[in-house]
């Protein structure tokens, strides 16, 4: 009976994680540039999604979005751009039980494309543009 407790306790210690998430650093970019692409897709989607100058004329008293200048103008073009064909061929709310007639998900749907894999393999691609663009 010992030998069975002594066998469940160093199972139980072996099947947990170890994994320590590391802690969000305010300062600590992967790459900003990459980052400023994305977040002007992000912006522009929430700007498209809700029409309103003056939300965000509110949101500017007090937010910088995002300080970086580094992407080139034709970038954050294509950023915006991304942002804007986003919300026009979103489709319409399958399940929505208390929706009204124009209401969509809107945040989320930015909010997953920002994290997707197709919005880093793009933003990795202009990045590699722009770079090629620059050294030569």
């Amino acid at each position: 009976m010992k030998k069975i407790i002594i066998i469940m306790i160093v199972l139980m210690f072996s099947c947990q994680s170890s994994y320590k998430y590391e802690k969000f650093d305010y300062n600590k970019s992967d790459n900003a540039w990459i980052n400023k692409f994305k977040d002007e897709m992000f912006l522009s989607c929430l700007k498209e999604s809700y029409k309103s100058d003056t939300i965000f004329k509110l949101i500017e008293k007090k937010d910088a979005f995002n300080p970086y200048d580094g992407v080139n103008l034709e970038n954050l073009i294509k950023a915006r751009k991304l942002g804007k064909e986003l919300i026009k061929n979103i489709p319409k709310p399958q399940m929505c039980e208390n929706c009204n007639n124009g209401e969509n998900y809107f945040m989320s749907n930015c909010l997953h494309y920002y994290k997707s894999i197709e919005l880093d393999s793009i933003a990795k691609k202009a990045y590699k543009d722009y770079l090629n663009g620059h050294i030569n």
